[in-house]
This record gives C-alpha cells, sequence and structure tokens, in this order.
C-alpha cells in the first residue's frame, strides 16, 4: 500500500458517506418516531444525505489510481464479488438513488416527489438499511487492511458507525436551524442522540486504542502516535475535547434546558461534531499508513 493511496480523498469520503448515511437515518427517525417534533430536521437531513454520500463516493472514485484519467475502467470494481471494494461500489450505488429519491418524497420536489410519497415507507425501510450498509462500509473499508495492524480489528466499523449517526444528526440538526430557525428549541428533543452516540463513539474509541496497546508491536506504535506521538494534539484537541466532551456537555445541558440554550450554543455543539468526525477519521487514517514507517 503506497502513501498516497490512504490521504485526504480517503478521509474526504469516510467523513461525507458517514454523515450522508448518519442523516439519512435521522430523517427517518425523526420522521417515523418524531413526526410533530421537527418535520424541518428530517427535510434537512434528507436533503442532505444524498449529496453528501455522492461527494463522498467521487472522493473514493478519485482516489482509485484510474478513477480521474481512466474512469471507463471502474466498471471492473462491480465484477469481483471478492472485493470489499466491489461490495462498497454497489451499496453506494443503491443508497444514493434512494436517498435522492427520499428527499423529493418528503420535500414533495416536482412530480417524481409526489409519486415517491406514495411508497414512503418502503423507501425508508430499504433506505435504512442501505444507510446502515453505507455507514458500517466505510469502517470495513479500512479494517479488512491486513498490512495495517490497527485498523484491522472489528471494533473499526463500529466506532465509524457510531460516528456517522453522531455527525449524521449534526448534520439534519444543522440544516433545520437554517430552514426554520424556530425549529432550535424543538431540536432538544434530540440532544439525546448526541449523549447516546457519542457516549458509544467515546467507549469504542477507548476500546481501540487501548486494545491496540498489547494486541502487537505495529498497532501499539499506531496507538502511541495518538496516545503521546506525533498525533496527540490533534487527537485529544480536536477528537476527544472538540468533538466528544464538550459536545457531549453541551448536550447534556440542550436536553435538560429543553430550548433555553443560546441558538449559537445549540449549532456550536453540532459544528464540534462534524469537527470531532472529519478529525477521528484522519487521525485513524495517518496514524495507520504507511505501514511501511510502524
Amino acid at each position: 500500500m503506497v502513501e498516497s493511496a490512504w490521504g485526504w480523498l480517503i478521509i474526504a469520503y469516510l467523513f461525507l458517506a458517514g454523515a450522508g448515511s448518519g442523516a439519512f437515518i435521522a430523517a427517518v427517525a425523526c420522521e417515523l418516531l418524531a413526526p410533530d417534533w421537527s418535520k424541518a430536521l428530517a427535510r434537512a437531513g434528507s436533503l442532505a444525505a444524498g449529496p453528501l454520500v455522492a461527494v463522498g463516493t467521487a472522493c473514493l472514485v478519485l482516489d482509485l489510481e484510474a478513477g480521474l484519467w481512466e474512469p471507463w475502467r471502474q466498471i471492473y470494481l462491480v465484477v469481483n464479488p471478492s472485493s470489499m471494494i466491489a461490495w462498497g461500489v454497489i451499496i453506494l450505488s443503491l443508497f444514493i438513488p434512494v436517498a435522492f429519491l427520499y428527499a423529493a418524497a418528503l420535500n414533495e420536489i416536482a412530480f417524481i416527489g409526489k409519486i415517491a410519497k406514495k411508497y414512503l415507507l418502503a423507501i425508508e425501510i430499504n433506505g435504512s438499511l442501505l444507510a446502515v450498509s453505507t455507514a458500517t462500509y466505510t469502517g470495513v473499508l479500512i479494517a479488512v487492511v491486513n498490512g495495517v495492524p490497527f485498523w484491522n480489528t472489528p471494533l473499526m466499523p463500529v466506532l465509524f458507525l457510531a460516528s456517522a449517526m453522531s455527525t449524521g444528526l449534526a448534520v439534519a440538526m444543522i440544516g433545520a436551524a437554517i430552514i426554520d430557525i424556530r425549529t432550535v428549541k424543538t431540536l432538544s428533543n434530540f440532544a439525546l442522540g448526541h449523549v447516546i452516540f457519542l457516549a458509544v463513539e467515546a467507549l469504542v474509541l477507548m476500546l481501540l486504542v487501548f486494545m491496540s496497546l498489547t494486541r502487537s508491536t505495529e498497532a501499539s506504535v499506531s496507538a502511541g502516535m495518538l496516545i503521546s506521538g506525533v498525533l496527540s494534539p490533534y487527537f485529544w484537541g480536536l477528537v476527544v475535547i472538540l468533538g466528544i466532551v464538550v459536545p457531549f456537555i453541551l448536550s447534556i445541558i440542550e436536553y435538560y434546558e429543553f430550548g433555553e440554550m443560546p441558538k449559537h450554543l445549540v449549532v456550536g455543539a453540532d459544528l464540534l461534531v462534524l469537527v470531532g468526525g472529519m478529525s477521528l477519521r484522519a487521525v485513524i487514517i495517518f496514524s495507520g499508513t504507511p505501514p511501511q514507517i510502524l
């Protein structure tokens, strides 16, 4: 594996695909479980899901060796069922149109939206399954890299799924505030989601790092880069403190104050979740590549 194969394009894909799929799940959860609380959140999540995953997928394709100069060769990605890349392309190819269709249905966009709304429940069920698959696949993609022991663990897909849920919820909440600022008070109902997903993310991340210290020499070195090495300022500052601890505390306050928290703190907590989600993927990629340095 060469260094350029795991750079910022891959990091962007991991983040955008996770946030987009998480936004879809947040929209469906809002529409099914709490339709009267905030229709703006469901609308915002549905509108963000397709474009985010589509742009992320474009980053993934361009990062492939032939992705930019010989795009027709991408057809070979779907004819090898033993390849995780092939399965990823299939999942993404199915999810993106379903996400756009869901956005059209919820927002009643043109005649397509009116037709799709008749099949809303079927779109939500199938779309949710594809969204979970998309979010999980972002972790599977690097977990199957045997050459990097730090990545090669079943904890990686779980971590990326939890992060996708929190970042997706953040995207939907920010979008809802943009669509209708009056909805900020009702967003307090969803702050509990941040508390849950950030807590799971923190627990899995802690297990990943500390278990890596005893798994192998290579994994231990990667974990050390995060705890006290060259990446530690970014890990502790951007991921742990700004990306998890601060929004976790703000979300608890937001939930119990029920709309009394200043609007800039509500949106600020969601922005910090996005900063933490992007930073998490960056430090994991950079701590594991290239394997030659481990």
